[in-house]
């Protein structure tokens, strides 16, 4: 039987393979000095000349943006790593319905897990990223070089690799350790999105102009769509470090995957309130009186209402349906008084950087549909969650998310950690439950699916010991240790999603599980995955599971799981007998 990988994929080497298919003869093999072996690699001087019009001569000047350590974020982006996704079900809310997904861990490892599992699926990324003001804590993307083989490398890198340190800005790789560590993330993210999808990414003046540079490299200038203002509301603000001025807006980027492919919704919300004053003939400043406004809002109203420049499709009378502009404005004004953590948690503590729900519900009203998978691996308290959940039960949509955050420890003199939460993850997931119970509660879409569950899923160290990824360094000591490679601390479900991760299926899709001739035998959607994990297989338990009605599109075993060798050499014979469609593997 063939073998499942049980590492993520390895970037580098698919990459290797596009530009095979566009430049075979910039393929070659070399043998690493390292380690001595022959692997395949490219000549970078005929690739060179062959995106040239001319002679190529040596290096020349060019534009880009460079810092130390952007070549080792690139490979550390590439480069695979031997994980798990741990299912939790006791902090999963719905596990077995929910086709929401909370990664907590480092998003690095994160996104390369879910790479095969959802590559250009995702229709909208947002991220609020550390905006490296000098007191925010930034990823510790440590890389070495100094190991014979990579995975082995990238396992043993589990205790440095994905810790928060702080980033003053009296280190002297300020700068460059926070582009390092989104310059990585951001690669991943692109190969997510889906080829009309788009990317949102929160800033300060900090690194936005590296930001600006940094994300025209990595998805290409074309796709600039644009830069928001993110404003504070009318009169709060932040102070900073230039005396009597205040600063009382972010920005956010706006990248499309794809500017050819991409397009926008066209956003006109009706607002129930207004419906009765179509048919008055009351002039307009009695509707504007009856409709409560201040002086500003009845300006911005009225200059919408008569602007010449006002969309055609939107005529006058029907501007009184709604009290918001139908497109994304550059400008946008948010207020969070009804959104706060505290609020939601009843939690007496202010909580910094914290994302409008309103502004949140406008960018997944303008660029998704009602059926399309979201993305943040920011997630932080989980706001983007929040919105998704709050548009999809007003406007029908069945909209899904993915929130990735690494559990960062609370402060222990916090609030919040007197109340039980020590780690900004948890407070994320609590906010989603009591979300979703409150949504719940109220009047709601008749066609949303009512979909407020979300499934746990924990970036760990893989399930599988050393031996199985390098059974080269297996010594005579070892072998009585070798007769079984998984980890006694696994469970069978720990392993079913490490396979569905190494398959590239749905981490979503719904799980049973039923006992077959005394074996535990898992059902991933019913026929998509059959997998047994259990010690004793026999030829009996094969041949059941081969006729099985559907067939299973694929199988999976423990290969020293089977009660016989007879058993583990028939178990192909089988399947391509009664369903030759079936793949077969082992781990």
């Amino acid at each position: 039987m063939k073998k499942l990988k049980m590492h993520s994929t390895d970037m580098t080497l698919k990459n290797i393979s596009k530009i095979r298919e566009l430049f075979p003869t910039c393929v070659t093999e070399t043998r690493d000095e390292k380690s001595g072996q022959v692997r395949t690699s490219i000549d970078f001087e005929k690739l060179q000349q062959e995106l040239s019009g001319h002679v190529v001569d040596g290096h020349r000047e060019r534009y880009h943006l460079n810092w130390p350590g952007k070549k080792e974020a690139l490979l550390l982006a590439n480069s695979p790593i031997t994980k798990s996704l741990r299912p939790k079900r006791k902090e999963s809310l719905n596990f077995d319905s929910t086709k929401n997904l909370f990664i907590e861990g480092d998003n690095l490892d994160a996104m390369k897990q879910i790479q095969q599992s959802y590559l250009g699926k995702v229709k909208l990324i947002y991220i609020d990223p550390p905006y490296n003001t000098g007191s925010d804590f930034i990823y510790n993307d440590s890389f070495q070089d100094n190991k014979k083989d990579f995975l082995v490398m990238s396992d043993q890198l589990n205790k440095e690799n994905g810790k928060l340190v702080a980033n003053p800005d009296s280190r002297g790789r300020f700068h460059s350790d926070w582009l390092t560590m989104m310059y990585s993330r951001l690669r991943l993210a692109r190969h997510l999105l889906s080829q009309d999808g788009a990317i949102f990414v929160s800033i300060d003046f900090n690194e936005l102009a590296n930001l600006k540079h940094l994300m025209d490299e990595i998805f290409g200038p074309e796709n600039f769509q644009r830069q928001i203002i993110w404003r504070i509301g009318w009169l709060s603000g932040f102070k900073t470090r230039t005396p009597n001025f205040i600063r009382n807006h972010d920005v956010i980027l706006f990248y499309s995957r794809d500017y050819t492919k991409f397009e926008f919704n066209k956003m006109y919300i009706e607002n129930k309130d207004f419906k009765p004053l179509i048919k008055t003939n009351r002039t307009v400043k009695e509707k504007l009186e009856e409709l409560g406004l201040n002086t500003h809002q009845q300006r911005e109203l009225l200059h919408f209402i008569n602007h010449e420049n006002r969309p055609s499709r939107y005529p006058i009378e029907d501007t009184w349906n709604c009290n918001e502009y139908d497109d994304l404005n550059s400008i946008a004004i948010v207020s969070y008084s009804s959104e706060k953590i505290s609020k939601i948690l009843e939690i007496d503590q202010e909580f910094k950087g914290q994302k409008s729900i309103k502004m949140l519900k406008r960018l997944l009203v303008a660029t998704t549909s009602k059926d399309d998978l979201v993305l943040d691996f920011f997630a932080g308290t989980a706001s983007m969650a929040h919105a998704t959940i709050q548009q999809n039960s007003e406007d029908g949509g069945n909209r899904r998310f993915i929130m990735i955050q690494i559990p960062e420890n609370l402060p222990v003199e916090s609030e919040a950690y007197s109340a039980g939460y020590t780690t900004i993850s948890n407070l994320a997931k609590e906010r989603i439950r009591r979300v979703g119970k409150k949504i719940l509660a109220n009047e709601c879409h008749p066609k949303w699916n009512k979909d407020v569950g979300f499934r746990v899923l924990k970036v760990d160290s893989s399930n599988m010991k050393d031996v199985f990824y390098r059974p080269d360094l297996l010594n005579q000591k070892d072998l009585l240790n070798s007769a079984n490679n998984i980890k006694e601390s696994r469970s069978s479900e720990d392993l079913l999603f490490q396979v569905l991760v190494d398959w590239g299926v749905d981490l979503t899709l719904p799980v049973r599980s039923k006992t077959l001739l005394g074996k535990t035998v898992f059902f991933v959607d019913e026929n998509a995955l059959i997998a047994c994990f259990d010690e004793g297989l026999t030829e009996d338990l094969i041949r059941e599971l081969a006729n099985l009605n559907p067939p299973p599109l694929r199988v999976v075993f423990c290969d020293n799981g089977f009660d016989s060798d007879a058993a583990r050499i028939n178990v192909e014979q089988i399947f391509r007998q009664v369903t030759p469609s079936t793949e077969v593997r082992a781990i």
